[in-house]
């Protein structure tokens, strides 16, 4: 008989169950990256040792966990030796990286999922060295403070070499090493992984391929088999090539395929009642996905797959749904005992932000000309202001800011180049200026030197009476008094601008950018094409830009 107080299980203990169900004497299910039987009773699971690490007993793999000082799977101090250059990027990737990552967004893809699977996969394990890597490299490159210079001065001028070549040998080591991989939620987790880190080593067309192959194996994949968070991270991504564009990679949308699905997509492709979220994880996954539905239905407008019943299907359905999502949120937020933390409020403000740039699109409209925008200009007043108090609430001692999530830069952008009113488009031109941000595939500063640009050919020959770059104080002076501010046409701005203003002709208005960029030599090459006379577009500025 087993001893008072002792535990029984149904059948054999395996010994390549997880850490968690072995300390806990039970039987484990060995599901990956985490065992059901540890969700199911709210546990954190430790993930699984290295299949080379000599068995440990129980007494030695509590004592490992007890070494770890964040969360984390505790295989990381039973697994085979490291090189300390790639063991100081991992730890790297989860001290900084992630963690400044989840103060965006809602993020146990990147804070929890990618860190517990990379110690059972290694091809996981390598991608996350690599994305640690180009981390270092970035804020090496681009941080600003006597910090910075110091880290620089002791790592050696060679450093940035180094932590590129770094990156790329566990880039394309993961690579090599998924075809060992068989479960395809583990594959779906590199595809993401791989995503994010190739557009920051500038392999813009590679990009899309792990993204493509991540939402390939999520949609034939049974639901309850992806694990929390993939699904999402999959989407933004997404929706990241959707807005950004390398001439060398243009984003590839269905041409061909069946879009009549489009009218319905947003209410059924989301968990969500209408009434109330029952988390922050659920508001961010309910705003992205209908900001991809929009641009997917837009690029199937423009391609003339969906017909116009189904384009103002979508729009009209687009439109209630953004509604109800603002109350939803609402709703959540009145729901809570206490005053919203810090990081949270700030991740409700980048959410609200993005909100705001889908009433844009939503304003704006798909088709029609480029005065369309001028609807939107109360629009852009808020999204400036939410991007504002993001900028406020991010702390002032992260001299360079990563994130492998969409950030402000996306919407700020957009306000400058579609914003034709000279002080709102100068408030988003200055902020990307000041934000020292990296934010998945888009860097604020770089995003702010090509929207100057835009700017500029926009500008020309008119009578502005207003340098491109002024002072933050300056510009909320010249709008003062514009609190009730609504959407107005381009025939109402007087109401903001009193001394009245030459608006930017239609023929002039940018019509699109074509970008090439040079990661390596930090250099953007950028063609830029106006309406023209004709409507149809024409070159206007081709010019080399140091990023």
């Amino acid at each position: 008989m087993p001893r008072s107080g002792s535990r029984t299980t149904s059948g054999k203990r395996s010994r390549s169950g997880c850490i968690t169900c072995k300390i806990r004497r039970v039987k484990c299910d060995e599901s990956r990256p985490s065992c059901t039987r540890c969700l199911a009773s709210g546990r954190t699971c430790d993930g699984y040792a290295s299949s080379t690490t000599a068995p440990q007993s129980r007494r030695a793999l509590a004592h490992a966990v007890r070494l770890l000082h964040v969360a984390g799977p505790a295989s990381r101090v039973l697994g085979e030796p490291v090189a300390a250059d790639d063991a100081a990027c991992f730890d790297f990737f989860r001290h900084c990286t992630s963690s400044m990552t989840g103060s965006v967004l809602p993020a146990p893809f990147w804070e929890r999922l990618v860190l517990q699977m990379a110690w059972g996969e290694k091809a996981v394990w390598r991608v996350v060295v690599a994305l640690g890597a180009l981390h270092r490299r970035w804020e090496y490159s681009n941080s600003r403070t006597a910090a910075a210079a110091a880290a620089r001065q002791r790592e050696g001028p060679d450093a940035i070499v180094r932590f590129t070549k770094q990156a790329a040998s566990h880039y394309y080591g993961a690579i090599s090493l998924a075809k060992e991989i068989h479960a395809p939620e583990t594959l779906a987790v590199l595809s993401a992984a791989l995503a994010a880190a190739a557009p920051l080593a500038g392999l813009w067309s590679e990009t899309q391929v792990h993204i493509n192959a991540g939402l390939r194996l999520i949609h034939g994949a049974a639901p309850h088999t992806i694990p929390r968070g993939l699904a999402e991270t999959l989407d933004r991504l997404d929706l990241q090539a959707m807005f950004f564009e390398d001439v060398r990679a243009p984003y590839v949308y269905m041409s061909g395929a069946d879009h009549s699905h489009l009218a319905n997509a947003p209410r059924s492709a989301v968990p969500w009642s209408g009434t109330a979220f029952i988390s922050l994880d659920d508001a961010a996954l309910v705003i992205f996905r209908l900001m991809r539905f929009f641009m997917l239905a837009a690029a199937a407008a423009e391609q003339g797959a969906l017909d116009l019943a189904g384009l103002e299907a979508a729009v009209a359905r687009s439109s209630a749904d953004a509604a109800r999502w603002e109350a939803a949120l609402s709703a959540f937020l009145v729901s809570r005992p206490s005053r919203v933390p810090e990081g949270e409020e700030r991740m409700v403000l980048v959410m609200r932000l993005y909100h705001t740039t889908l009433q844009q699109l939503l304003t704006a409209g798909i088709v029609g000309s480029e005065t369309r925008w001028d609807r939107c200009l109360g629009l852009f007043v808020r999204g400036v202001e939410l991007a504002e108090e993001v900028a406020r609430t991010t702390p002032s001692a992260m001299p360079f800011f990563m994130s492998l999530e969409p950030g402000v830069a996306t919407p700020l952008f957009l306000t400058a180049v579609r914003c034709r009113h000279p002080v709102v488009r100068r408030r988003a031109l200055g902020l990307l200026g000041r934000m020292n941000r990296q934010e998945g595939i888009w860097n604020c500063g770089a995003a702010g030197r090509v929207a100057e640009q835009c700017v500029l050919v926009e500008e020309e020959g008119l009578e502005v009476g207003l340098p491109l770059r002024m002072e933050e104080g300056e510009l909320r002076r010249l709008m003062e008094g514009w609190e009730g501010v609504g959407v107005v046409d381009g025939e109402g701005w007087a109401e903001v601008w009193p001394g009245g203003w030459p608006n930017v002709p239609e023929s002039k208005r940018l019509l699109q950018t074509s970008l090439l960029v040079d990661v390596d030599k930090s250099v953007i090459e950028l063609s830029i094409y106006v309406t023209g006379e004709d409507g149809m577009g024409t070159a206007a500025r081709t010019v080399s830009i140091d990023i």
